[in-house]
């Protein structure tokens, strides 16, 4: 679940794309309804990394592999984005109002995660020692973010007392991709703890409740706005859940959209949701 693990993912992918000799230069990133219908974006680097859709949909986060560097671009230019970051920066993600972005700085011997603010004014601001940032909570004033072991367990920052506290660990199984609900009061994620990557569900605060929303293989979930809905994807192909979060949990099972083909290997989320859920921003060979 190491960046290693993406990077050998997309050599494969390259291999089966028939791209050798020479690497592709470009992926493309798409608009994408839930009918399945493309509405083309732009062009990206071949080794774009995770891209981020701002809060108010007009602006994209991602790093690149080749330079270890955190970009921003608006949507109606991207091909010049701006460096966002000044160190060897990695998997951004926006802050809820997007006046920041929270990054993974390379540090002697380890990476913590930092914080800047978006315009690249000011100083970045170490907060604590991890891997990747993964999920910002208005509500609750902390994100989430994964660390890592012998395998990647899940922990919250807050970031009104400035402290980091350990949220899923089951011993020994990788998780990863967590995200908080819309209000704030649930968290899914990603665990391996059955064999193969499928999608849970937890109350938070955690009460030791846990849900298991897909039973074939899934990952990388996503909430949509009104949190009636979780996106997550199996095999590239992305599936819809609808779930009930009054009172107890209950998710129906998933549901094959039209969207198939898109870049996502095991490990970090390589699309997003736009702010009114109504397309997802996704990258094509």
């Amino acid at each position: 679940m190491s960046r290693f693990v993406i990077l050998a993912f997309a050599a494969a992918l390259t291999l089966l794309w028939g791209q050798i000799p020479g690497q592709p230069r470009q992926l493309s990133l798409v608009l994408v309804d839930r009918d399945g219908k493309k509405t083309p974006v732009g062009f990206l680097p071949a080794d774009t990394f995770a891209p981020r859709i701002s809060p108010d949909g007009n602006r994209v986060a991602y790093d690149t592999d080749r330079d270890g560097k955190v970009w921003i671009a608006d949507l109606a230019k991207l091909s010049s984005p701006r460096r966002a970051t000044a160190g060897q920066d990695h998997y951004p993600m926006w802050s809820a109002a997007g006046d920041q972005i929270v990054f993974t700085r390379d540090e002697p011997n380890q990476q913590a995660l930092y914080v800047q603010r978006s315009d690249g004014s000011g100083n970045a601001e170490r907060l604590v020692t991890g891997r990747a940032p993964e999920s910002w909570s208005s509500q609750n004033q902390v994100l989430s973010f994964i660390a890592l072991s012998n395998y990647y367990n899940i922990w919250t920052y807050s970031l009104k007392d400035k402290k980091a506290t350990l949220l899923i660990d089951t011993p020994r199984v990788t998780q990863h991709s967590s995200r908080f609900s819309p209000d704030g009061k649930w968290i899914a994620y990603t665990s391996i703890e059955t064999g193969r990557f499928e999608v849970f569900v937890q109350p938070f605060p955690r009460t030791g409740a846990k849900y298991q929303v897909t039973k074939q293989g899934g990952g990388h979930a996503l909430w949509s706005p009104d949190g009636k809905e979780l996106f997550v994807d199996n095999d590239q192909q992305l599936f819809a859940v609808k779930v009930q979060t009054s009172g107890t949990f209950s998710a129906s099972a998933p549901v094959a959209l039209p969207i198939r083909g898109f870049i996502q290997g095991n490990a970090r989320r390589q699309y997003d949701l736009m702010p009114d859920g109504k397309q997802f921003l996704m990258m094509f060979p």
